[in-house]
């Protein structure tokens, strides 16, 4: 069985050359869009997630390929078992558990990147999705919260599927409002 949204997300595509390989951690992994493109692209991937079946797909379709990615069941707004300073990039798209995190920090190596995007705040305001205004990082939220790392990009707004900036009313109408962050971990 194939799964349809197996397109690595823009953000990754774009900032990826510039990272270098080794492990690498997909937080709610789903099925693996990205865990895919980061594995076929060297690393060394975990990826958790508390879908059972989306889970087994990730595992058969990596040994199928015989990729070095490795994905878990695990309910991450009930605990996150990773290891602390064990990545070198975390990647975390379209979820979020704001307890979560201080956890992700920590398991990130010192100078490891965390590339992060999910809805902002303007995707439930103007169309009522996702249903809940939590699942949304307010205005500068998602920046202020890794104001202890180093920035390396930040952006709020509207984006195409592309990912590129929605500019005309067409690609308005089928953006998606997104705060986006890659950043590094200085200590």
């Amino acid at each position: 069985m194939a799964h349809d949204s197996q397109t690595p997300a823009p953000l990754i595509m774009q900032h990826l050359p510039s990272n270098p390989t080794g492990t690498a951690l997909d937080f709610a992994c789903g099925y693996g869009r990205n865990a895919f493109y980061l594995a076929s692209k060297g690393y060394a991937v975990d990826g958790f997630d508390r879908d059972e079946t989306a889970v087994a797909f990730c595992n058969d379709k990596a040994k199928k390929e015989g990729l070095h990615f490795n994905a878990y069941c695990n309910d991450l707004e009930k605990e996150t078992p990773f290891l602390n300073s064990h990545y070198d990039l975390l990647t975390c798209f379209y979820y979020l558990d704001r307890q979560a995190i201080a956890p992700m920090k920590k398991s990130l190596k010192t100078g490891g990147i965390i590339m992060y995007e999910t809805f902002l705040i303007d995707q439930h305001l103007e169309f009522q999705k996702p249903s809940r205004s939590s699942f949304c990082w307010q205005h500068n939220e998602l920046l202020k919260s890794f104001d202890d790392f180093r920035i390396l990009y930040y952006f709020e707004g509207m984006v195409t599927s592309k990912g590129s900036l929605a500019k005309t009313e067409a690609e308005r109408q089928e953006g998606t409002w997104v705060a986006q962050l890659i950043a590094q971990r200085l200590l």
